[in-house]
């Protein structure tokens, strides 16, 4: 077994801190809209393009952003923690495998990324629907 290979215990567990860690995030605008410009950036580096998981983590990072202006609060703290717990997780180098590792460095983003769109799908279809009419622009495809 290789030492870089994830287990499902070390990325549960770093996603568990990591939404621990959004709940302070949560209640500080600066640090949230500050995550959410990071991780806008890193997805939109060379070396952080994961096409597959792109247009969740933008639905994720649009619904933090709606909710922090205001727009957007037909969605739960659950949702919330979540949503900003795998911003964090995608932002932070230090997680399961190393995001320096070549093709492999963000598979774990990539997976905790898709578990918590899973686990939130509910909210997350609400809020493309709310996005589509509040913006005027067709939403993305359903999870």
């Amino acid at each position: 077994m290789s030492m870089f290979r994830p287990s499902k215990i070390n990325a549960a567990h770093l996603l568990s801190l990591a939404v621990k860690s959004a709940g302070a995030v949560l209640q500080d605008k600066g640090k949230l809209n500050e995550l959410v410009d990071t991780a806008s950036i890193n997805m939109d580096s060379g070396r952080r393009k994961i096409n597959s998981i792109k247009g969740d983590l933008s639905t994720l990072l649009s619904l933090i952003k709606a909710w922090v202006k205001g727009d957007y609060r037909n969605v739960s703290l659950t949702t919330l923690l979540m949503s900003a717990g795998a911003v964090i997780y995608f932002v932070n180098p230090l997680d399961a495998i190393p995001d320096v590792l070549p093709a492999t460095g963000l598979l774990d983003d990539a997976t905790v990324i898709g578990l918590v769109i899973a686990s939130i799908k509910n909210d997350i279809e609400k809020f493309r629907v709310w996005e589509s009419a509040y913006t005027g622009f067709s939403a993305p495809a359903p999870v």
